[in-house]
């Protein structure tokens, strides 16, 4: 409105003094024809504003003609222009106080315009964060207005729980801390404090809002301010014990997985019976500090030893509890059907469905080896099928011969037999090995283990296992998912074959 736009003018005029026609139109956002016709009718109108001609003309108002403001003091002057922040982050009550600032610019004698320019120059409110943020203030001005008309207000309103809820209000004021804005408001469960950026949809509504008599808002903030202070150290003191507590469980799980790895570790064979025509080792690299992986080497007597390697249904700690209960029940019954691997195997199996859960089970090869004879008997309970290299450079597997042990309380088992000769390698191993994966999702597989045999064949079983478990690691660098377990047996020649081919 053209009003509007002359009132503006003469504002300026008043608190600059003299104006260039262009300086005006940029500030009123119209024409300089249009500025020339604006000054016109200022004139017409009484004000005594006349145009200054050459380079540093425009247009001028007489001094003698500006208001003054009477008692305002310069000290007074700062602290209300300092004051400017309290518009942070709003732009309609910017530009309103804007306006005003404006308004009290133009009624200041010259001494204390220049100081008040001087204060202005000095003073800049930025409402952007440092990652580019703002608060959301889209209902502030509905929240002002309910606040001035003293009408109730009704909003749905984001709770830091990431829940939103409606509430209806009685507006009693609003806060502005830093570039954050709050309403505090009555409730039927007392005083509230609201955070404006978290209001949607806020409405007025025709009811009037209750005001308690003789309520100071300052006063009210500082005791919410304080209990909100409270509370936040309550927090934070339940959050540092809770932290404690939490570090003191982790320590303490810590220290008891420590002892159930060297607990187990002594489950594993701490010796290697002597047998003559058979150089043999094992190893079992946990994914883990504990693990579900088991191999073991028996004594049989009379020149045998039973190789024995197995892989529990489950990791970690109940891994580990189940490898050991399987490893007692095998030692168990070993003395009592020794000379009888398909009926230890069959107790073993009894006793673990019957002190398992229902879902438990273990896969394992059971491998009984006779140094006199060079014999093999195994039997292979659902588990992978071992490797049997033999010295020509042939592959034969040894596939299973029954189902997986504890699932069933009828269980059979079968035994095959193989004969070993001098330079026949043999390994048994679990999944771990074979389905170790590399950056692509390739897995290490039965081929890649069976070439590793064979390109280290010459070497001593000890040597032959910790570079084929080097080549699984080089294969699958990054963390390990499963245990790697693996035993090596290579048949040796005997004295008397040597002596036989000697002869020969």
């Amino acid at each position: 409105m053209r009003a509007d736009r002359l009132m503006s003018a003469l504002l300026l005029l008043q608190a600059r003094g003299q104006m260039t026609g262009r300086e005006l139109a940029l500030k009123l956002e119209v024409s300089e024809r249009t500025v020339h016709r604006d000054m016109e009718a200022l004139s017409t109108a009484g004000v005594p504003v006349f145009a200054m001609r050459g380079a540093r003309g425009g247009w001028q108002i007489d001094e003698d003609w500006r208001t003054q403001v009477p008692g305002l003091d310069e000290a007074e002057l700062r602290a209300l222009l300092m004051a400017q922040p309290r518009t942070l982050g709003d732009k309609r009550l910017a530009a309103a106080a804007d306006r005003a600032i404006g308004k009290l610019m133009a009624a200041l004698p010259p001494s204390l315009r220049e100081t008040a320019s001087s204060i202005r120059d000095r003073l800049y409110i930025d409402t952007t964060g440092w990652r580019g943020t703002t608060e959301n203030l889209s209902m502030l001005a509905i929240v002002q207005d309910a606040v001035a008309q003293d009408r109730k207000l009704q909003f749905w309103y984001w709770r830091a729980g990431k829940e939103r809820v409606e509430r209806t209000v009685d507006p009693l004021g609003l806060i502005a801390k830093g570039s954050t804005w709050y309403l505090y408001a009555g409730t039927d469960r007392g005083n509230r404090t609201y955070r404006i950026s978290r209001m949607e949809d806020a409405k007025l509504l025709d009811e009037p809002s209750v005001r308690p008599q003789n309520f100071n808002l300052e006063a009210a903030w500082k005791i919410s301010a304080e209990e909100f202070r409270d509370e936040v150290n309550r927090e934070i003191e339940a959050a540092r014990l809770a932290y404690a507590a939490r570090q003191e469980a982790e320590r303490r799980a810590a220290q008891e997985i420590e002892i159930a790895r060297e607990v187990q570790a002594r489950l594993f064979p701490q010796r290697l019976p002597p047998i003559p025509s058979l150089d043999y080792a094992g190893v079992c690299i946990q994914a883990r500090k504990v693990g579900g992986d088991y191999y073991d080497f028996l004594d049989l007597g009379a020149q045998r030893v039973g190789l024995v390697i197995g892989d529990i249904a489950g990791k970690g700690i109940a891994g580990a509890l189940l490898m050991a209960n399987l490893q007692a029940n095998l030692r168990g019954q070993l003395a009592r059907v020794l000379d009888q691997p398909h009926r230890l195997l069959q107790a073993v199996n009894q006793l673990f469905h019957e002190n398992t859960a229902e879902n438990a089970y273990a896969t394992l090869i059971f491998a009984e080896y006779d140094d006199n004879a060079q014999m093999l008997r195994y039997a292979n309970c659902g588990h992978l099928p071992a490797l049997l290299l033999r010295c020509n450079g042939d592959i034969d597997r040894l596939h299973s011969t029954c189902t997986v042990l504890g699932l069933f309380k009828d269980w059979e088992c079968q035994a095959r037999e193989v004969c070993l000769l001098p330079g026949d390698t043999l390994i048994l191993y679990t999944d771990g090995v074979t389905e170790a994966c590399n950056d692509q999702g390739e897995e290490f597989g039965e081929e890649r283990l069976a070439n590793a045999l064979r390109r280290h064949r010459k070497l001593c079983a000890k040597e032959l296992l910790g570079a084929t478990v080097d080549e699984v690691k080089r294969f699958s660098p990054e963390e390990q998912q499963d245990d790697i377990t693996m035993i090596v047996a290579r048949c040796l020649e005997t004295d008397q074959q040597l002596l036989f081919r000697q002869t020969v």
